[in-house]
């Protein structure tokens, strides 16, 4: 088995989890793509821009080098979606709705890369079920993968398969969680 190489991640949704959870991912130095809704007034990366200075303003800090905060790039679901295609991990972390989340694989499903894990940050819907909205050929690299909060500040990451999550996949984002993002793993 080759080892996976993290290069770039996108996070899906730039709420509280998701904005931290793209915090944490650049304080090891792997830049991330952060997506919401396009917004109704200005830029239409705005929630993503948003989030980002948000996160500038946090205490505790979610970022441990100030200046990396750079290597989150703010995209939205209606101009970027191409980007997906670029990364090696998705993690969703949007709103704790089934037919949100549904809605939003059936819409990413396509753009991403071949070679990219899928999960999603839920702590509370049944990863099995949320599988089932994606096409086949993407319900093997799909799991859960839930962030405690704060993700910067807490030791844990909880990795959730389904019945057709390939067994490399948890062992893939397992060496990633722990080596890359030094979190212990349940």
């Amino acid at each position: 088995m080759t080892r996976f190489n993290v290069k770039k991640v996108a996070v899906l949704g730039a709420g509280v989890m998701g904005a931290q959870i793209a915090a944490h991912l650049v304080n090891v130095k792997v830049p991330v793509i952060l997506f919401d809704l396009p917004a109704k007034e200005g830029p239409k990366s705005g929630i993503a821009l948003k989030a980002i200075a948000n996160l500038k303003k946090l205490k505790p800090s979610p970022i441990g080098v100030a200046a990396d905060v750079e290597l989150i790039q703010p995209a939205n679901y209606e101009e970027h979606m191409d980007w997906l295609g670029e990364c090696d991990l998705v993690i969703e972390a949007i709103a704790e709705r089934m037919d949100w989340k549904q809605d939003l694989y059936h819409k990413i499903a396509p753009h991403v890369a071949p070679h990219a894990l899928l999960a999603s940050n839920t702590s509370g819907l049944s990863i099995t079920k949320l599988s089932e909205a994606l096409p086949e050929q993407l319900r093997p690299r799909f799991c859960g993968i839930h962030f405690f909060n704060p993700p910067r500040y807490m030791p844990l990451v909880e990795l959730i398969k389904t019945p057709t999550t390939e067994p490399h996949v948890l062992d893939q984002l397992e060496a990633f969680v722990t080596s890359g993002l030094g979190k212990g793993v349940v």
